[in-house]
């Protein structure tokens, strides 16, 4: 009998993000209020005798689909390499990506796709692994993995895996953005000197306005260490982040770049600044999405 399953893969947004010091590991400590959205990708699991993954991503630009391997550099593709070895299982399946989130976008839409995988492969291989299994082994593949094992909203500190989950606003209008370059998160760590204008106090702030469903004062009181390491090199950043500030929508850049995620009161202001932008002769990425709640992923 044949079997098929999806496993979505949803996308998040940080409302907010402080770098607080390098580690002695060579990574960074962060905080963070990381919040799900709905804008995903998803994972095609059918019967094979093997393991076969494929991949496309016909929904964006071709200069992100270039940045997409479907080969083991792939995280979904690590991260069924991690299950295979963990577990020793020997199961097939046809696995298929369908892309929708772009790449290089801070939009931690790789690592969403190996929480994917992980999901997915627990079911369909019905390996009956638990959820402190599925965290530890998400947590050797990247940083915001074990958010996106569970999503909704949490703030996360160390690397971004200490999370601390808190109630998720109402689903809200979100506008993203994405200028036309690519920004590696290494490389803009790279800028970092042990000094930022956010800090922890900034995110207490930003998420006592996430708690209380306000979005809007959730983006203007927030802040993202990266905003200072990039904008000063990239004048593009800074450009599409004023485009719509200046417009009176609360705006912030999410992760390391390079997408803008601007707040919206309804769904329709997207259609008219998509309109401007073209206008204004930008040739950015945008997409429409909402937040999601803790109920939208389960």
């Amino acid at each position: 009998m044949t079997k098929s399953i999806e496993q979505l893969g949803f996308s998040k947004i940080n409302i907010g993000l402080a770098i607080t010091g390098k580690r002695d590991d060579g990574y960074h400590d962060i905080d963070s209020i990381f919040q799900s959205i709905r804008l995903g990708d998803s994972i095609y699991f059918t019967n094979h005798h093997s393991v076969v993954f494929s991949g496309i991503a016909p929904e964006l630009p071709q200069y992100i689909q270039d940045l997409i391997p479907y080969d083991e550099r792939n995280l979904a593709l690590k991260a069924l390499r991690e299950v295979q070895s963990y577990t020793g299982t020997k199961q097939g399946a046809a696995i298929h990506l369908l892309k929708r989130v772009p790449a290089a976008a801070g939009l931690g839409g790789g690592s969403a796709d190996a929480a994917a995988m992980l999901l997915g492969l627990n079911k369909f291989w019905d390996l009956r692994l638990t959820t402190d299994e599925l965290l530890t082994l998400g947590a050797k593949l990247g940083s915001d993995v074990p958010f996106l094992l569970k999503g909704g909203t949490a703030r996360g500190t160390g690397r971004g895996e200490a999370l601390t989950y808190h109630e998720s606003p109402s689903p809200h209008w979100l506008f993203l953005v994405k200028p036309e370059i690519s920004i590696s998160t290494a490389h803009a760590y790279s800028h970092y000197n042990n000094h930022s204008a956010v800090n922890s106090d900034t995110i207490s702030s930003t998420l006592s306005h996430v708690s209380s469903n306000n979005l809007k004062d959730a983006f203007l009181t927030s802040g993202n260490t990266f905003e200072e390491l990039l904008f000063p090199h990239h004048d593009e950043l800074a450009l599409c982040k004023d485009f719509f500030v200046s417009r009176g929508y609360p705006t912030i850049m999410t992760g390391s770049g390079p997408t803008m995620v601007v707040l919206l009161e309804k769904a329709t202001d997207a259609l008219s600044l998509q309109e401007e932008i073209t206008a204004a002769g930008h040739n950015w990425l945008s997409l429409i999405t909402k937040t999601c709640t803790q109920e939208d992923i389960q």
